[in-house]
């Protein structure tokens, strides 16, 4: 199949139009966000610890959940929820079975569009975050550090969409796949550091975590910042990132393959 950009720059357009039009659920998204980080640093704030807990101090901790507000609005790239309705609803055969369309770069495509939007709004308000506690942040950065940057939060956003490709065509098989979901939004959310960060989880389970997806959709970045990994940690990291990413491509051709040749044989 011939790969011409101009139909996905299509795609791309529709998707911002329609989150312009549309943004009510981004406000609703910003503003609870906005107040559970408020409530969570406020916590932290109020709190009387004097040590480090999990080698985080107090403006350490605010900082992290400041920058993990930030960074969610980069990587969290989901189309989920729009092929299992495709699929359910037959929209798919319109959309993608009987066109010369890639079905990979259209929702990548209609990812982008919505992320070049909704991150305007959300750091936004990370940015209103970050001057109401601009007194406890720690701002430390150097060219290497934002090239790693760079590189580890791009994985991070590839490594999440593809996650949430393979999740989406389960429903190809499966009626319900919410829960699939569910299920994978809490192991990002516990083990891969959005609610805390996972220098918190216990010993052994720590060592497992830092070999699961989870942590390179998240935390990882945010080790990088905060200066809590070696040289060769990095590396490791990055080549275990790679390995997901490419592990999860895999199964989604795999998936897509054996997806859309029973969808078009039951519909005959």
């Amino acid at each position: 199949m011939n790969f011409k950009i101009g139909k996905y720059l299509a795609f791309c357009k529709l998707s911002m139009e329609n989150t312009i039009v549309y943004r009510g659920p981004i406000m609703v998204w910003v503003f609870s966000n906005f107040f559970s980080l408020v409530a969570i640093v406020s916590v932290w704030l109020s709190s009387s610890f004097d040590k480090d807990i999990g080698g985080y101090n107090k403006p350490e901790l605010i900082t992290y959940y400041v920058a993990a507000l930030f960074l969610q609005w980069l990587v969290f790239w989901f189309p989920f929820d729009s092929i299992s309705r495709e699929i359910k609803d037959g929209e798919i055969i319109l959309s993608s079975l009987i066109k010369p369309i890639s079905f990979f770069w259209r929702k990548f495509a209609e990812e982008l569009g919505w992320h070049l939007v909704s991150p305007i709004f959300g750091i936004s308000g990370t940015l209103i975050l970050a001057l109401l506690f601009k007194d406890y942040l720690i701002v430390n950065f150097s060219l290497v550090k934002i090239l790693l940057l760079i590189l580890t939060i791009s994985m991070a956003t590839f490594l999440t969409f593809i996650i949430s490709l393979c999740q989406g065509l389960l429903a190809f098989w499966f009626t319900e796949v919410s829960a699939v979901d569910s299920l994978y939004w809490m192991g990002r959310s516990i083990l891969g550091g959005q609610t805390i960060p996972i220098s918190f989880i216990p010993g052994v389970f720590q060592t497992i975590v830092r070999f699961l997806p989870f942590r390179y959709v998240f935390s990882f970045p945010l080790e990088i910042y905060f200066g809590r990994l070696s040289s060769i940690e990095v590396f490791q990291g990055i080549m275990i990132c790679l390995f997901w990413i490419l592990l999860f491509y895999l199964i989604y051709l795999f998936m897509w393959e054996k997806g859309r040749k029973s969808y078009t044989s039951f519909g005959q």
